[in-house]
Parts: structure tokens; sequence; C-alpha cells
């Protein structure tokens, strides 16, 4: 069983690593949970062990229940997807493909694909939520990309990283098959973009 020290010391690492998660502040927390600031803090950093009421009010803001804010196990999860497990989501007439490596769940999403491309084949991306970006690094072969309007050309060992809101198209370029694996990342407030102007209030009617 563990010692009322473990207990805390657990509460508040899962309860810190859940909020930032979740993209919340310390006040957004207490709020939700219907506590105060300081109680947030004091849980956080393992000064106190909160009561059942609290434990369960901050279980319900944070959207998962209590066993998950008293789990001791400080070991790191490790996922591992076998070559045979790995999903080819896309292939072309001309033997292209994209297999579908590994990902995470939201709210962060991480996804790695590993793409093969046929000369003179290609793929059209559409436009992701604001806040998205990708990475390629070319393994063999010639990569045509195309990022709106802008072109690259990369070749083994070339590497790109680039905003994904816009629609792109990557290409074979070369005489034989282009391979390159692609990391996509999505943080959990991609397309929560705030205004870039505000205007100006109306003068109030005489």
């Amino acid at each position: 069983m563990q010692s009322p020290e473990d207990v805390a010391t657990a509460v508040g690492r899962n309860v810190r690593a859940l909020r930032q998660q979740r993209r919340m502040t310390i006040d957004a927390l207490a709020a939700a949970a219907g506590v105060s600031r300081g109680t947030v803090i004091q849980i956080e950093t393992a000064r106190g062990n909160p009561s059942i009421a609290t434990l369960v009010g901050l279980a319900a803001a944070l959207r998962v229940g209590v066993a998950s804010l008293v789990d001791g196990d400080a070991q790191p999860r490790v996922v591992v997807r076998r070559a045979d497990e790995a999903a080819r989501l896309w292939s072309s007439a001309a033997g292209s493909n994209a297999v579908f490596r590994i990902g995470t769940d939201p709210p962060d999403v991480v996804e790695l694909w590993d793409w093969t491309l046929q000369p003179g084949d290609g793929f059209d991306g559409e436009a992701h939520p604001i806040g998205t970006q990708e990475v390629l690094s070319v393994l063999s072969g010639r990569l045509g990309l195309r990022v709106g309007g802008v072109e690259q050309r990369l070749d083994a060992g070339d590497t790109v990283m680039f905003q994904a809101h816009a629609p792109h198209r990557y290409s074979g370029e070369g005489d034989g098959p282009v391979r390159f694996v692609m990391v996509v990342l999505q943080p959990g407030d991609a397309g929560l973009v705030p205004p870039t102007s505000i205007a100006e209030a109306e003068a109030p009617l005489p």
C-alpha cells in the first residue's frame, strides 16, 4: 500500500500533467473543480493530501477517474507497434503507398507515417487546422513538395518542417521511387486562432 507521502506525490504529478495536457491554467482548474487556487497549488506541489471530495472534483474537471489521479506508477508509458501491425491507409494504382506507423490520441496528436511514391505519382494533402505542423525526412529518392504556392525539391537526407494549414502535395520527382518518413504534429488547441484585428467600438448615439 502506498504511503500518504507517495499518494500526495502521485496525485500532484498526475494533476499537473493532466492539467497541462488539457491546456488549463491553475485558476481554470480550480474554478472547474470548485476549489481554491491555493488548494490546486498545494496538491500539485505534494504539500498535502486532498480530501475525497476534492479528488472527485478534480477528476471531474480533468475528465478522468479518481484512479488516474492516485496512480503511483511513475514508469514511462512505452507502446510498441510491430511491423506487421502497421496500417497501409493509402495506395495508388502506380504502386505508391502511405503506411501509418504509430500515433497518439487527442488532445495533442502526433502521427508517424512511412511513405513511398513512385516516379511521377503524387498525393494531395488537405489543409489541416492552423497550428498543425509536418516534418518530412527523405530516406531515398527525390521528393517534390508544394505547400500553398511554395515548391521545394528534396533529396535523400534532406528534411523539411512546414505549417500544414494550406493544401500541400507530395510527388515522386526522380527516376526511381522516393521514400520518406513524416511526422504530423497537431496540438490540442490547433485551429483556435485569435482574431488578427479587433474593430473599434462604434461611438454611442447622441
